[in-house]
C-alpha cells in the first residue's frame, strides 16, 4: 500500500509541476511581448470608425498601438510618395491609391469597403432641398469637396451625370458653390453654422448623433457613385506580422461590424 501511495503521490507531483510549467510559460510569453506601434494612413471619412476599431483592437492586444494619420486621400498620397513612415495606407479612391502602387511602394491592392454618397442638409432645411435639382436653384448656398479629394471628385461625377439628363444643371450648380473643402469631416461645420444650405457627402459621414443636426437625402442610383476604398501594406514595412494581425481584425467580424454601424459596406461582408 505504501509503494502504491508513493507512486500516486509522485504522479500527482509530476502533473502539478507540468501544469505550473505550462502556466508559467504562458505568463512569460505574455510578459515578453515587446510594445510595437503600427502607423496607418487613412482617409478622413474613416476617422470615427477606425478610431473605434483601433481602440477595440488595442484592448485585445495591449502591446500594440495603432497610430493613425487621418487626412484627405490626396494629402496622404503625397506624404507617402515623399517618404512618410507608414505601414498601411487606406484611400477613399483608386485615383489617390494607384500612384503609390505605381511607385512600387505597395505591391498588393485590396478593397476594404464601399461607400455611397448623399445630399446633406441642416435638419431645419431652410432652402427646402429635396433632390439634386433643388441644389441648382437660385439663392441656394453650397459647400462641396474640392476636386483634389475623392468626395469632391465624386461630387463632380454626380453633377456631370445629372447634367446629361438636365441641360444647364452643372453651370447653375457651380454658381451656387460658396466654398470648397479638403475633407468631408469639415462639411458638418458649414451646414450646422448656417454657412451653407447643402452639400454632397459620403453617407457614412453623417451617422449617430450627427443625424440630430443633419438630414441625408438619397441620390438615385442612376446618378450616384459607389466609392471603393482600396488599401495595402507598404512594401518596406518591417512589422508585417503585426500589421497583418491588425488587417485580420479590421476585415474580420469585429471590424466589419463597426464599419457597418458607421454606414459603410465592408467588402468582406
Amino acid at each position: 500500500m505504501t509503494l502504491k501511495k508513493n507512486k500516486i503521490l509522485l504522479g500527482a507531483a509530476i502533473l502539478l509541476c507540468l501544469a505550473v510549467t505550462i502556466f508559467a510559460a504562458g505568463c512569460v510569453n505574455t510578459q515578453e511581448q515587446e510594445p510595437v506601434t503600427i502607423t496607418v494612413f487613412a482617409a478622413a471619412s474613416l476617422t470615427d470608425a477606425l478610431t473605434e476599431i483601433g481602440d477595440d483592437f488595442e484592448n485585445e492586444y495591449p502591446y500594440i498601438t495603432v497610430d493613425y494619420n487621418f487626412a484627405g486621400s490626396s494629402t496622404l498620397k503625397t506624404q507617402i510618395l515623399e517618404g512618410a513612415d507608414v505601414d498601411m495606407y487606406i484611400s477613399a479612391s483608386n485615383k489617390q491609391f494607384t500612384p503609390v502602387v505605381d511607385a512600387g511602394l505597395i505591391s498588393e491592392k485590396k478593397t476594404l469597403l464601399y461607400n455611397k454618397l448623399a445630399i446633406a442638409v441642416p435638419t431645419a432645411n431652410p432652402a427646402n432641398i429635396t433632390n439634386l435639382g433643388d441644389m441648382a436653384r437660385s439663392g441656394v448656398g453650397l459647400v462641396i469637396g474640392d476636386s483634389a479629394v475623392p468626395f469632391g471628385e465624386y461630387t463632380r461625377t454626380i453633377v456631370a451625370s445629372y447634367d446629361a439628363d438636365h441641360a444647364g444643371y452643372s453651370d447653375a450648380f457651380y454658381k451656387n458653390v460658396l466654398t470648397e473643402t479638403d475633407a468631408v469631416t469639415k462639411i458638418k461645420f458649414y451646414l450646422t453654422n448656417g454657412d451653407a444650405d447643402a452639400s454632397i457627402v459620403y453617407k457614412s459621414a453623417v451617422v449617430g448623433d450627427d443625424l440630430n443636426e443633419i438630414t441625408l437625402i438619397e441620390i438615385p442610383d442612376q446618378y450616384n457613385v459607389i466609392a471603393e476604398y482600396p488599401y495595402g501594406i507598404l512594401s518596406d514595412c518591417d512589422k508585417v506580422d503585426t500589421v497583418k494581425l491588425f488587417e485580420s481584425y479590421l476585415t474580420g467580424t469585429e471590424g466589419s461590424t463597426v464599419l457597418k454601424s458607421y454606414g459603410f459596406d465592408p467588402a468582406t461582408a
